[in-house]
């Protein structure tokens, strides 16, 4: 369908649909009262193929099933609550500090010095949410194949698993201990 486009001239500048205006320089000038526009058919859709020199593991947040990603946030989730337990329980230098776990919620309380970890599944995007008091919120996504057999929890922005992140964040804290996220399910 074909439509034209009205502009209408008030000192310097040019109105168009009375809402937008453009600006016209300070010399000599002729005004159209109307412009023919023509439908533009060379603006379809492509497939456009994108190549990087790094190889990039395929995100699958959007193809990742409910009851998949379902079973492979439990299991993570479970993962890091049995570990967390774990060091704290060994450890008596952190007075205050307590886990719990309830409905997709994993907080770790490490008492009034080192603040409280949030980590909980985001079922309508299908991610992890971390909540730090060192890093801040981070958002992960599912790293894997669609059948959730193996894969990571990456965040996007600087392509740092979840367990890495604990990892640094946690090593400082727990500082007699030696810390292993990666042997955790869904660390790499």
């Amino acid at each position: 369908m074909f439509r034209g486009i009205h502009f209408r001239r008030s000192w310097r500048y040019i109105y168009i649909n009375s809402n937008n205006f453009t600006k016209l320089p300070q010399r000599s000038y002729n005004v159209y009262t109307k412009i023919r526009c023509t439908p533009l058919t060379a603006l379809r859709n492509h497939d456009r193929y994108l190549s990087t020199d790094k190889t990039v593991e395929h995100i699958v947040d959007s193809v990742l099933d409910q009851s998949t990603y379902e079973k492979v946030c439990a299991i993570t989730l479970d993962g890091l609550n049995e570990y967390m337990e774990r060091l704290v329980e060994t450890v008596d230098y952190l007075p205050g500090s307590d886990i719990g776990y309830s409905d997709g919620v994993l907080t770790v309380n490490l008492g009034p010095k080192h603040g409280v970890y949030v980590i909980n599944r985001q079922t309508p995007n299908k991610q992890i949410w971390l909540s730090s008091p060192v890093s801040g919120p981070k958002r992960y996504d599912f790293v894997g194949p669609k059948t959730g057999e193996k894969g990571k929890w990456l965040y996007r922005h600087d392509d740092e698993t979840l367990h890495d992140l604990l990892q640094q964040e946690l090593q400082p804290i727990f500082k007699d201990q030696k810390l292993d996220f990666s042997e955790l399910p869904y660390s790499s």
